[in-house]
């Protein structure tokens, strides 16, 4: 009777623990994450420049990490049409 019983106040406070994170736990954790995330890709769309010139000017920029990647070995495309000897 004594491990029924035992069981039985287990399960319940395991119970009352499940409820008591899922009412205040997860709601702390969920809004962490979000701030963490808006903090990591919200302060890259703050950084833009942008530079003030005369109307119709157009400035072209090209990101310098980015190397255009070349493939020697692969050789070149050539695009054909199937014809009917028919």
């Amino acid at each position: 009777m004594k491990v029924i019983l035992g069981i039985f106040v287990f399960f319940m406070l395991m119970w009352y623990g499940l409820k008591i994170f899922l009412r205040y736990g997860l709601p702390w954790l969920l809004a962490r994450f979000f701030r963490n995330q808006q903090a990591r890709y919200g302060q890259g769309a703050n950084q833009t420049q942008y530079n003030e010139g005369p109307d119709g000017e157009v400035q072209i920029r090209k990101d310098q990490s980015a190397k255009p990647s070349k493939d020697d070995g692969f050789g070149e495309y050539v695009d054909f049409e199937d014809v009917d000897d028919n």
